[in-house]
């Protein structure tokens, strides 16, 4: 499947599986990441893949690499908006910066890249835009507000964005992952509370979401999912993906709201 593919936060993690496991198997990838001079040793290293510098809060950051993804790869069939940073704390004492930064970036930034990538997909006649959003796009989790916030309306976009695109050839499918093994939990933005209103149960769902990070399947559960979804011919809405995550996504749809609310409550330890 030789599809000539952008994906955003392709340094580390779930982008990074994605990225590899798509070059692969025979995709041309351009990957993204906010200062190519800084990867790491667990950047996707593969003869397919290139990666490139961009702040998907930044515009003309976000237009320069457009063009260079179009111009190495001599257009771009499928981009995949993977770029994104997570949080805990308290919203009452999270400072007014990092939940706007959450939501630049989760949100803001996803649509600008979509809109930077549509104009070039639209010339070719088709192109597939993948989001990598969240269960949590779907279901409130306690000290992760404007993560979820971000998700939610990054679900509601894709949604009307969907319907829009789908006129001119252009399809878009929002892919949800579960709890993943990756060191995501090392890069959340934090803000600790020793009030005594948050400490203990902020303390209980660190301890909580860094045990279910632990447990989680490893990230190329999310690259088969995003795989199996450039091969399909008419591809759904939205892809649970992830140990679990078939089964947590259809008990949301069928449990009355109270009933998952104490079942959240109860899974991240709390009273």
């Amino acid at each position: 499947m030789q599809k000539r593919v952008f994906i955003t936060g392709a340094s580390r993690g779930i982008g990074a599986a994605i990225a590899l496991y798509l070059a692969e198997r025979g995709c041309r990838v351009v990957g993204t990441t906010r200062d190519v001079a800084k990867l790491g040793d667990d950047a996707p290293n593969h003869l397919n893949i290139t990666m490139i510098s961009m702040d998907v809060t930044d515009v003309g950051s976000i237009n320069k690499a457009v063009a260079q993804a179009r111009d190495t790869m001599a257009g771009i069939d499928v981009l995949i908006n993977n770029a994104g940073i997570s949080h805990l704390g308290p919203f009452e004492e999270m400072p007014d910066e990092q939940g706007r930064a959450i939501m630049e970036t989760n949100f803001f930034g996803l649509i600008a890249v979509t809109k930077a990538v549509v104009p070039v997909m639209r010339d070719a006649g088709s192109g597939l835009v993948i989001n990598i959003s969240s269960l949590g796009g779907k279901v409130g989790v306690p000290f992760q507000s404007y993560y979820v916030a971000s998700k939610f309306a990054l679900e509601g976009w894709s949604e009307a964005a969907r319907m829009e695109l789908g006129t001119q050839g252009i399809t878009l499918v929002i892919v949800e992952p579960g709890d993943i093994k990756t060191d995501i939990a090392s890069h959340h933005l934090l803000c600790g509370s020793d009030s005594p209103n948050y400490k203990e149960p902020y303390e209980i769902v660190c301890r909580s979401v860094r045990g279910n990070v632990s447990h989680a399947g490893p990230p190329e559960d999310v690259a088969k999912v995003v795989y199996a979804v450039i091969g399909k011919k008419r591809p759904g809405v939205r892809y649970p993906a992830g140990k679990g995550a078939k089964m947590l996504s259809i008990l949301l749809t069928l449990v009355p709201d109270r009933l998952v609310e104490r079942l959240v409550v109860k899974s991240y330890g709390l009273r």
